[in-house]
């Protein structure tokens, strides 16, 4: 009886002690891998946009293979962004989700009020050149968790109008899985 006490003492006093698992990521400082919660940061600068981003962790612990993967696009995230931005301009004038979100705000924007939005574009652009130079990086979410997309940004251009959101799906490397539009 007397040996399991003392094992008992010297377990306790050991688990006492343990320091739990951290790790630094930039725009969130520490973050605690045994106790995954949801982090946010807001009004980070990436490439002229302030934007908010968030970490969503489902799962009990956070895995280093999640953490490489946000920390791995939050290092890069100027150049994915700038990358996505090229993506997104390519398909401007094809047939798809990039040109109907742009369509929408054409259709249902008064003329005189989207003038007045566009009034400090390149005005040799067409308008949907214009309403893409306006389009703005507004969130970042990362799903580490999720079996769909590791990381979404959310674009938009005239937030005043609409909540429709260009939403760009990316994986654990960063690259574009899909382009889609959510309100």
């Amino acid at each position: 009886m007397k040996q399991i006490l003392i094992l008992f003492i010297m377990f306790s006093f050991l688990s006492c002690n343990k320091k739990p698992k951290t790790e630094e990521l930039i725009f969130f400082g520490t973050i605690d891998l045994s106790n995954p919660r949801d982090y946010d940061a807001d009004n980070v600068k990436i490439n002229e946009n302030n934007v908010s981003i968030d970490l969503n962790f489902e799962k009990d612990v956070i895995s280093s293979k999640s953490l490489n993967g946000i920390r791995n696009i939050l290092n890069n995230i100027d150049s994915i962004e700038k990358e996505i931005r090229t993506e997104i301009h390519k398909y401007v004038n094809q047939e798809g989700m990039v040109k109907e979100y742009f369509k929408y705000y054409i259709d249902e924007i008064d003329s005189k009020e989207l003038d007045e939005y566009l009034k400090d574009t390149d005005q040799k652009l067409t308008i949907d050149y214009q309403l893409f130079s306006k389009l703005e990086l507004k969130r970042l979410g990362f799903f580490p968790d999720s079996p769909k997309f590791f990381a979404v940004f959310d674009y938009r251009v005239f937030s005043e109008i609409s909540d429709d959101i260009l939403v760009i799906c990316l994986n654990e490397k960063g690259e574009i899985e899909k382009i889609t539009v959510e309100s």
